[in-house]
């Protein structure tokens, strides 16, 4: 069920107004299609380009690229979802890939995030074989710590916050857990 009648009722507007006009005036209906299909195109390139110009750019192996693709995974469907006030689903799975991709490349707030969320196991992808609680978080404290003190030792990075608010406060724009 929508939370607005917005997404239900803009097509009727880009289209049946257009249609409604084609009755009185074939210019009014032509006009009126004509501002329908360039709201419709900046809607869509307002939402879309971004993704596109960010993929193409972290598909070359820039690790600062691909923290920034994976952070706007996860935080672009909430700004769609304020445009056009529809629930929807952050990609925090893909956003993790793409995360570990630019871990991989020992980039160090990637690589501090990795470890933090596989200590704490929030938005990571289930570990084959898991025999811990069922559920969506899979804590790896095992896992996640050696890599938390591989970014601060090793590669001098030094975390903005605790690292248990990080996820939230720096990486997902404050919005709450």
């Amino acid at each position: 069920m929508p939370v607005s009648y917005l997404p239900c009722i803009t097509p009727l507007i880009l289209f049946g107004v257009p249609l409604l006009l084609l009755i009185t005036s074939r210019r009014a209906a032509k006009i009126a299609a004509g501002c329908s299909v360039c709201v419709l195109a900046l809607l869509l390139l307002a939402v879309y380009v971004p993704d596109w110009w960010l993929y193409a750019k972290a598909a070359r192996g820039d690790a600062t690229v691909q923290y920034q693709y994976a952070q706007w995974l996860e935080n672009h469907s909430e700004r769609i979802g304020a445009i056009i006030l529809w629930p929807s689903e952050p990609d925090v799975l893909g956003g993790y890939a793409w995360l570990e991709k630019a871990a991989a490349q020992d980039y160090p707030p990637a690589v501090w995030l990795v470890g933090v969320r596989l200590k704490y196991g929030q938005f990571v992808p289930k570990p084959p074989g898991w025999t811990g609680p069922a559920g969506n978080f899979f804590p790896q404290p095992g896992r996640g710590q050696p890599i938390i003190d591989r970014a601060v030792n090793q590669l001098g990075y030094e975390p903005p916050s605790s690292e248990d608010t990080f996820y939230y406060t720096h990486y997902r724009r404050g919005l709450p857990p």
